[in-house]
């Protein structure tokens, strides 16, 4: 199927391919997902940094757990991507619904939100996975998604300022909404406690029904170290002070040799 759509919507599509969610509070689950091109930040800790730019092609996988693709030119169009995860959803409700993740989605409000209503006749959950700094954007989609998981830019390891007020507008739409799964800050060995009590006090102000996720860094290049045993104990120690609910979890999609 070529980038002429009856939506007329399109977008830089990095790949679309089933796998078990390695993140956050619903690690372990079935899910498909879109893997959007393109990302206004440049996290020390990024893991892939492919999904900067756009690539000439998208990778379609056309069998779960798979090596055979199906590779488009970008940009590739919403029913595209929206017949290749019923594809891959076989048997049907194996899935336990599609995570839209990037680079960061939010790039591309009209394709999310056109991604998220073709997938609605699938009856599948519609996840989003966002850096949290594009309150305006996420306002524009959040009706036709299920839940989303935002993440809390940590200076020590984005070694980028966080952007606290952003975060703090997205936080508290998500939490009128209901729609607010987990909050994720990423940390290293040179996290400080200070900076991770901090993090926890502004969630829990900000969105108080929601996990606070600390996910150790997964060493890439020559990215942050990830913190030892100790120093996770003393990070959550310092969270846990301020947070009802702070929970640390890996990149456990790195340990099963998953995408």
């Amino acid at each position: 199927m070529d980038a002429t759509s009856l939506s007329g919507v399109s977008v830089p599509l990095l790949e679309v391919f089933s796998t078990f969610q390695g993140e956050g509070p619903e690690v372990g689950a079935r899910q498909v997902f879109i893997r959007l091109a393109r990302c206004d930040l440049r996290c020390a800790f990024c893991d892939t940094p492919e999904s900067y730019p756009t690539p000439e092609h998208g990778r379609l996988q056309l069998v779960p757990g798979g090596e055979r693709d199906e590779m488009l030119p970008n940009p590739v169009a919403v029913e595209a991507i929206v017949a290749a995860v019923k594809r891959l959803d076989d048997p049907p409700g194996v899935h336990a619904g599609v995570s839209i993740t990037g680079g960061e989605p939010l790039l591309h409000p009209q394709a999310v939100r056109e991604i998220a209503v073709g997938l609605f006749g699938l009856a599948m959950r519609v996840h989003l996975e966002t850096g949290g700094h594009r309150p305006g954007a996420l306002k524009a989609v959040l009706d036709v998604l299920d839940s989303v998981s935002p993440d809390l830019k940590l200076e020590s390891a984005c070694e980028a300022p966080t952007p606290w007020d952003a975060h703090g507008e997205t936080y508290r739409m998500l939490e009128a909404a209901g729609k607010l799964r987990a909050i994720k800050a990423v940390v290293g060995a040179t996290t400080p406690p200070e900076e991770v009590a901090e993090a926890a006090a502004f969630c829990a102000e900000h969105a108080p029904s929601a996990p606070l996720v600390l996910q150790p860094v997964t060493p890439y290049g020559e990215g942050p170290a990830a913190p030892p045993a100790s120093h996770l104990y003393r990070l959550h120690a310092a969270a846990g002070r301020l947070h009802p609910d702070v929970r640390v979890i890996p990149q456990v999609h790195h340990f099963l040799n998953l995408r």
